[in-house]
């Protein structure tokens, strides 16, 4: 991202009171470790590395959409 970096961009949205709680899915190019590692620190949900197949995709909301519905 040109302005942000993903995980920054993470960090801003749990500071937000408002949308602090919805899930994060973050989709790169970027399979390092210590990268993945970042976002997980950031508090990402859920991480898919380009390329990936739709039905990746598809499965990785369910399982956040799944993680929503069981938190309160």
């Amino acid at each position: 991202m040109p302005t942000m970096s993903g995980p920054d961009l993470v960090r801003a949205i749990r500071s937000s009171p408002t949308h602090g709680k919805l899930p994060v899915l973050m989709i790169t190019g970027i399979a390092q470790k210590e990268d993945i590692v970042q976002a997980i620190e950031a508090g990402v949900n859920g991480y898919i590395v380009k390329p990936f197949t739709p039905q990746t995709l598809k499965e990785k909301i369910q399982e956040l959409m799944g993680d929503v519905v069981t938190k309160p």
